[in-house]
């Protein structure tokens, strides 16, 4: 007995001054660069990785979160990545980070040559947002946003909310389009950002550095003018290649057939007695019923959409008061908005037909429930299938 008390003393003691001085040969956190954001762009020489930085400071006081850029660049993306942590000191943690921007030099060649990396990394959460940029990722994670000392916080705002309804923000996961990818349909959308100008100073104290070489904020690689994003618009993939864009009521009206809505907007003309008018419509609650049939050998994609609607807003003369009444649409108006959305619909069923980018996923839904027919139709299905679409709307009050 008295032995073994001895020996679990001896433990004790060993613990205790591992605790109180190696921290148990753990990285001290105020050493530890948490990435937060990374962006990639394709170069002559094969890529620059751009990293934001969140860089945790002892402090007593509640102070605003220290952030820096860091760039680097590698034949391969490995490389480039593993640059960091080796040039500069730090050790970057990956698994902090939530967003991956693309740059617009990436989408040149198939995108899955860099997304590939993300899936194969244990570093890297799966969960992890995956956008796309106008412009160069470099530039995006250098702007100064007025919204947020950290540009890519800012940024995340955008992507998380309401992450599970509908939105024209068309948001996607590493790992969900790596499955839409290797998925029979082989197709792709992400979000687009674009900078917008803003006159706002904003309060931004982010530092920029590149390994290397140093460089500074704003100029060719960043924004200098504080700017807000716009993610309305979305690119859309074919086996991992760019083929299209997409923006607006298309994005929302889609995203209305695969999720729920909470709450959106879209503007609708509206006419009364040859009077032109604007309004603004609100979609408070939505249900979607999606399937794939054969009719006489024909794929058909039919959809069915039922939205609650209320006018929150419009430029209405007097005479066309009858429009809407405390927010309630007439009937004339829910027919009106119902065409609208089916009009919209098939217009962009039509484009992504032409663009040959399934991202309705017939070719999925084919193989799930028509497997029987699925080695005879599915070279041109989504080619040949038909779309048919009935909208309902109704008053939300």
């Amino acid at each position: 007995m008295y032995k073994r008390a001895k020996i679990f003393f001896i433990i004790f003691i060993i613990i205790f001054i591992n605790f109180l001085t190696l921290d148990f040969l753990l990285i001290d956190v105020e050493k530890t660069a948490l990435i937060v954001a990374l962006g990639v762009d394709k170069i002559d020489e094969g890529y620059e990785v751009t990293v934001q930085i969140a860089v945790p400071e002892a402090t007593n006081q509640s102070t605003k979160s220290n952030e820096s850029v860091i760039y680097a660049k590698g034949e391969t993306l490995y490389q480039a990545v593993n640059r960091i942590g080796k040039e500069t000191g730090w050790y970057p943690k990956l698994s902090f980070c939530n967003l991956i921007i693309l740059g617009s030099s990436v989408f040149e060649d198939n995108v899955m040559s860099v997304v590939d990396f993300f899936i194969r990394s244990y570093k890297v959460e799966d969960s992890a947002i995956l956008c796309a940029s106008e412009e160069s990722a470099k530039s995006v994670l250098n702007s100064i946003s007025p919204l947020d000392n950290i540009s890519s916080f800012a940024l995340s705002k955008i992507f998380v909310r309401d992450y599970n309804t509908a939105s024209p923000i068309l948001t996607t996961s590493v790992k969900e389009f790596s499955e839409n990818y290797y998925s029979n349909a082989s197709y792709g959308y992400m979000p687009l950002i674009k900078m917008i100008e803003t006159e706002d100073n904003g309060n931004n104290t982010s530092q920029a550095s590149s390994v290397g070489t140093q460089s500074g904020k704003g100029g060719d690689d960043g924004k200098s003018t504080p700017v807000v994003y716009d993610a309305t618009s979305a690119v859309i993939f074919s086996g991992g290649n760019m083929v299209g864009k997409v923006s607006g009521d298309e994005c929302l009206f889609f995203s209305l057939l695969d999720k729920p809505a909470n709450e959106d907007y879209f503007s609708l003309n509206v006419t009364k007695s040859n009077e032109n008018g604007l309004a603004l419509i609100s979609v408070r609650k939505s249900k979607n019923k999606v399937n794939l049939t054969l009719e006489n050998g024909t794929p058909v994609l039919n959809a069915e959409l039922k939205v609650w609607l209320k006018v929150d807003d419009g430029n209405f003369p007097e005479s066309m008061k009858e429009i809407a009444t405390l927010g309630k649409l007439s009937e004339k108006t829910l027919k009106d908005a119902s065409k609208y959305i089916e009009e919209t619909l098939k217009t962009f069923f039509s484009y992504v037909k032409s663009v040959n980018a399934d991202v309705f996923g017939i070719k999925n839904m084919l193989y799930r429930y028509h497997y029987k027919e699925y080695e005879k139709l599915s070279e041109n299905v989504f080619q040949n299938t038909e779309f048919k679409i009935k909208v309902t709307s109704y008053n939300y009050i």
